[in-house]
């Protein structure tokens, strides 16, 4: 028992924030720039906010050697005020600079250049296709039970719109018509359509921007 109580005293709870905080900001600010929304999280993503917070310390440690001259310099950093920086500020802008530079597909452009492929661990065809078209485009979305609906995808602020979580794929088309030959017609009173995730089996795309 009494060592049980020496455990607690010595515990302390501050000190465990430093592993967590910076790479939990990182992560949020990632998805953020990166889809537009914070992301869902359950308790195995705290394995992810200790990896990066570690790669995070191991990096502040490596420029306060570099630029301060001593490893241990930074810590006059994190007291007061600074501490927040330290831990909310910088790994909060540094993921909103990783989800952006992602964004843009950099890296991936350049290793598909000479060869490389790899799977993205999130939706792509989905959250970056589907989601961001340009206003305009028009959809053919094929049923599983029924015949095709076709309609434009409008500004998906206010108009159609496709849910970003990746256990649901459904889709809510503003303005659905009918192409007579090649030109697309909506129908005449306006009309939008709700699709379950269920029903569709495969859509065209027609984009605006092309």
């Amino acid at each position: 028992e009494g060592e049980m109580e020496d455990l607690f005293k010595t515990f302390d709870a501050i000190a465990i924030l430093f592993w967590v905080v910076p790479g939990a900001f990182f992560i949020l600010f990632r998805s953020f720039a990166l889809k537009g929304a914070f992301p869902s999280l359950g308790k195995d993503d705290v394995v992810a906010f200790i990896i990066v917070s570690v790669l995070y310390w191991y990096l502040v440690i490596w420029a306060s050697a570099t630029f301060l001259g001593a490893p241990e310099a930074f810590r006059q950093h994190l007291a007061g005020p600074e501490s927040i920086v330290a831990l909310v500020a910088i790994p909060a802008v540094a993921g909103v600079g990783a989800g952006m530079f992602e964004r843009r597909d950099v890296v991936g452009r350049l290793l598909r250049a000479f060869g490389v492929k790899f799977l993205s661990p999130y939706a792509t065809a989905w959250e970056s296709v589907v989601v961001n078209l340009p206003p305009g485009s028009v959809l053919i979305v094929h049923l599983k039970d029924a015949q095709p609906i076709i309609g434009r995808w409008t500004n998906a602020q206010i108009g159609s719109a496709a849910s970003t979580d990746k256990d649901v794929r459904d889709l809510y088309l503003d303005e659905i018509g009918s192409v007579i030959g090649a030109n697309y017609q909506p129908f005449a009173p306006v009309r939008g359509a709700y699709i379950s995730p269920e029903q569709i089996q495969f859509i065209e795309v027609i984009s605006a921007a092309t």
